[in-house]
């Protein structure tokens, strides 16, 4: 299973879930332009699944790729550490440490700004 999820997704992560919000926002008249996914990696989850079931609310990861309306495009998502180090078990933080590198990585590759925040030690 590890090495099939590292061919499929040689950056860590796998797109479980994807909803294109602009539908239903510009039923209320919304112009900005948004498209949220699950994205993660079940081999990693369950790594931090066996210390704390609980996880799960945050894996897969939340995230968001959208457009202002005045422009910009603009990829959000929650830093993993701090979701996953509020569990207060230092191998769930660990885990929370390297997926903030594994996204950091993959900003860098879509050629994105990285935030510090992702490439900062905390431990």
């Amino acid at each position: 299973m590890l090495e099939l999820i590292e061919n499929a997704a040689p950056f860590g992560f796998v797109i479980y879930w994807r909803n294109d919000v602009r539908p239903v926002m510009r039923l209320a008249g919304d112009t900005a332009q948004g498209v949220f996914y699950l994205m993660g990696n079940h081999t990693i989850a369950e790594r931090m699944y066996r210390y704390q079931p609980a996880v799960m609310l945050y894996a897969p990861l939340h995230t968001m790729i959208w457009q202002s309306p005045g422009g910009g495009t603009h990829f959000t998502f929650d830093r993993p550490s701090d979701q996953f180090g509020s569990f207060g078990t230092p191998q769930i933080t660990q885990v929370g440490l390297e997926l903030d590198k594994k996204l950091a990585a993959l900003l860098e590759h879509l050629g994105l700004d990285v935030p510090g925040q992702l490439t900062a030690r905390k431990d």
